[in-house]
């Protein structure tokens, strides 16, 4: 009989986050919920996409910071404020929802509460008929 091995504290804190996470917690589910979002909260939305595919077409006022770079740019990534005041939300897209999926869990790995995901994504997005914003 093969014995598993005995799990790290690393692999036993992931566990512990990824089984504490309530279902549907940390995702927009569609467009009408983030259309509601960005009209009441003014969330940042993140485009973790490449740069060439965020030039190409975007979610207007979303800023760029590919998926890759990402913790070399959490500065521009407002986190929770200590004392119970929340910080303005952020919202993680990419063009499948697979990419921002992978962002929201690095974000919320690293500490950021105020962290969703928009797995519809841009593609829902432009597929609905909403503003498209091109270039920088």
């Amino acid at each position: 009989m093969q014995t598993l091995p005995k799990p790290t504290n690393l692999e036993s804190g992931v566990d512990s986050f990824l089984t504490s996470i309530p279902a549907g917690y940390y995702t927009i589910a569609n467009v009408e919920e983030l259309k509601s979002l960005l009209k009441k909260s003014q969330p940042m939305l993140v485009d973790v996409r490449e740069p060439s595919e965020y030039r190409s077409g975007h979610i207007p006022n979303a800023i760029n910071i590919p998926l890759r770079t990402l913790s070399h740019n959490l500065n521009q990534i407002p986190r929770d404020a200590f004392g119970g005041l929340r910080l303005r939300p952020v919202v993680l897209y990419c063009s499948s929802g697979y990419r921002s999926a992978m962002g929201v869990m690095t974000l919320h790995l690293l500490g950021y509460e105020n962290v969703r995901g928009f797995p519809p994504s841009f593609a829902a997005w432009k597929t609905a008929g909403e503003a498209i914003a091109t270039g920088r």
